[in-house]
């Protein structure tokens, strides 16, 4: 049994953890992340398909109130990353929805391969992200509008909870799943614990992340074999 600090947004972390209970360890619930819903309307104008690169901004639609089967996108052809993404856009209501891969690099090669004709596509997204999808997908002949549908607030301190676990060694291991839970948890950890002591474990999603916390300091880093949540829990029993 390990105890294991789950930072993701706290929708997220709960079945995480749920995940982790059952494999038989005990989860430390620590989001890093807030996840609001913008206020922007969705793009006017005709698109010929749309792209998801987060269940957030599924989630995002649904908890600011718009009725996703009366969208007018809900029947175009949707591409999205990750498995849990596709699941959230069609329990939301989103009918044609296909699983494009596990990353944007999967994702652009599957576009090129699906949508060989130039398309207008709606791209919902968060206010901050790390792949330009735009520049990925205009060579192809495509255009991407983006719809920036919810934003992710960054915690800058750890809960009173999460910092005395953390002080007082009762966490084993870290699951980061993004650059920016990465980001938020080398910034809280100042003045908590040191990131190139003791024997804390952190288990990354991808390499960029990795990449993140070897540079502030952190020496027990582990990296998925895939970037997908699966890869990431087996690591856990290594």
């Amino acid at each position: 049994m390990m105890r294991v600090m789950v930072t993701r947004p706290i929708d997220e972390a709960v079945a995480t953890a749920a995940r982790l209970e059952a494999a038989g360890h005990e989860p430390v619930i620590e989001p890093l992340l807030r996840i609001t819903p913008t206020a922007a309307p969705l793009p006017a104008g005709r698109f010929d398909g749309t792209i998801v690169t987060s269940a957030n901004a599924i989630a995002a639609l649904v908890s600011r109130n718009e009725c996703v089967p009366e969208l007018p996108v809900r029947d175009l052809p949707m591409l999205v990353v990750g498995r849990r993404t596709a699941s959230a856009a069609r329990a939301a209501g989103f009918r044609d929805v296909t699983f494009a891969g596990r990353d944007v690099d999967t994702l652009v090669g599957t576009v090129s391969a699906e949508w060989e004709s130039p398309r207008r596509i709606l791209y919902l997204a968060g206010t901050d992200r790390s792949a330009d999808l735009e520049a990925r997908l205009s060579p192809l002949g495509h255009q991407v509008v983006i719809a920036e549908v919810y934003q992710a607030i960054q915690a800058d301190r750890f809960s009173a909870a999460g910092a005395a676990a953390l002080s007082s060694h009762a966490v084993d291991a870290v699951l980061h799943f993004s650059a920016r839970t990465a980001e938020a948890f080398v910034a809280s950890s100042r003045g908590i614990i040191s990131l190139g002591g003791g024997d804390l474990v952190h288990l990354c999603l991808s390499g960029r992340i990795a990449d993140i916390l070897g540079n502030a300091g952190a020496t027990r880093v582990l990296v998925a074999e895939r970037p997908e949540e699966d890869a990431l829990l087996d690591r856990i029993s290594r």
